[in-house]
């Protein structure tokens, strides 16, 4: 039993505004409700959820005739499709309950907008080469208590906040083995005016399938491919963003010239259909976006074109057939086709063109922008092409272009 006057003190090391006229709040784990409430009581509109339906919570409710939405669900039965989303997400001293604590954050990040709130007990840090660790309690190691499973040390709390998809991570208290930490889904405003022309972003593909489509209960990493003048790029002066929320980069690649490649996760809860990419760096704007894809839970996509697609047919450059770099993966086991075309399209995604190769279509897996109304698109082919095939391209439901002999191995 914690008093009003502590309950008072752990919600005021947050510092929220005394006025939450107009936001959401979701309070994930809501017990005997006073967060809630007094989340109620700023003006917010509050959904509460806990496994369990509590008699003090529903008593309390009545009381003070709180509108609150009560909710009995765990953890793992929230999504934004269920709930929607929200301004604020309190998760007060909930991860160390879960059995799956970092699925718990990125629910958490799932259903904000802007702002989570976490509070876990954490472990003594450790003096480590990484210092990221987190104890795991089978039983009741955890003050005797059946529904402990886990104790991180402050430094793996951050990291898993970050990892899970919060771009900001704030330590405000560590007080008795609990550490409170405010966390946003968007980095701050650079803090002075772009030194250096924005990075060129070529193409967002699927690092495991080489595709620009994405399923949603797979584990698949974002491989950005970018040009940027700016020299001394690391992972940590790279920042990616999706769909306007900003995430992690994990690794960073360079390659000839000024090409790099940023590896990073997906913001989690994206829903199916077409989503933004874009890069920046420490001293730039934002580049120009690219599209990848988010299929359905049953690996089924979802084509939604391009709203500005020029009608006039692409002008199609070439048509080279490149074999693959690993005979392993049956993904492209014939090869690839890269077709090199012109248009002044502003965007194109993969599921906007068409390759026509005698009596078969199919939609390319990737495409890159390459400046100059210059794209690229690839297919990758699981059997070889046959001699002398010609190949048609075409954008969304435009005139198809002329037609081209493929070249190159066969």
């Amino acid at each position: 039993m914690q008093s009003i006057d502590h309950l008072r003190w752990r919600l005021g090391l947050f510092g929220l505004p005394h006025d939450l006229s107009g936001k959401r709040v979701l309070d994930v784990g809501a017990w005997d409700g006073w967060f809630s409430f007094e989340c109620e009581r700023r003006g917010a509109e509050v959904v509460a959820v806990d496994c369990i339906r509590l008699d003090t919570f529903l008593e309390a409710k009545e009381r003070i005739g709180s509108k609150v939405e009560y909710l009995t669900l765990d953890v793992n039965e929230l999504s934004a499709a269920r709930l929607g989303t929200f301004d604020i997400v309190l998760f007060l001293g909930v991860l160390y309950h879960l059995r799956h604590p970092l699925l718990g954050l990125e629910k958490a990040v799932e259903l904000s907008t802007d702002l989570v709130l976490v509070e876990s007990f954490v472990i003594a840090s450790e003096k480590r080469q990484i210092p990221a660790v987190m104890e795991f309690y089978e039983r009741t190691e955890l003050g005797g208590q059946l529904d402990n499973w886990c104790g991180p040390t402050l430094e793996c709390l951050v990291a898993m906040c970050r990892s899970a998809g919060l771009a900001q991570v704030n330590v405000i208290d560590m007080t008795n083995q609990r550490a409170s930490l405010v966390c946003k889904r968007r980095w701050p405003l650079p803090d002075r005016e772009p030194s250096v022309a924005a990075p060129q972003l070529r193409s967002a593909i699927n690092s495991r399938t080489y595709r620009s489509s994405f399923h949603p209960l797979k584990d698949e990493y974002l491989s950005c491919y970018f040009k940027s003048a700016e020299p001394g790029l690391t992972a940590d002066s790279v920042f990616v963003e999706v769909d306007g929320f900003d995430v992690h980069t994990l690794v960073l690649s360079a390659s000839e010239g000024d090409g790099y490649q940023a590896n990073c996760l997906r913001p989690p809860g994206l829903r199916p259909g077409r989503h933004e990419v874009r890069v920046r760096t420490a001293s730039s704007t934002w580049s120009n976006p690219v599209t990848f894809t988010m299929l359905d839970e049953s690996g089924r996509e979802i084509v939604t074109l391009s709203a500005d697609l020029p009608a006039e047919a692409p002008e199609l450059c070439s048509a080279e057939l490149k074999p693959s770099d690993d005979q392993r993966f049956a993904v492209n086991r014939g090869g690839s086709l890269i077709c090199y075309f012109r248009s002044p399209a502003k965007s194109v995604g993969a599921a906007d063109v068409s390759l026509e190769m005698g009596e078969r279509v199919a939609r390319a897996d990737t495409v890159s922008w390459l400046g100059d109304n210059v794209w690229q698109a690839n297919l990758l082919l699981d059997q070889p092409l046959p001699r002398g095939m010609v190949v048609r391209l075409r954008l969304g439901i435009g005139e198809w272009s002329l037609a081209l002999q493929v070249t190159g191995a066969v």
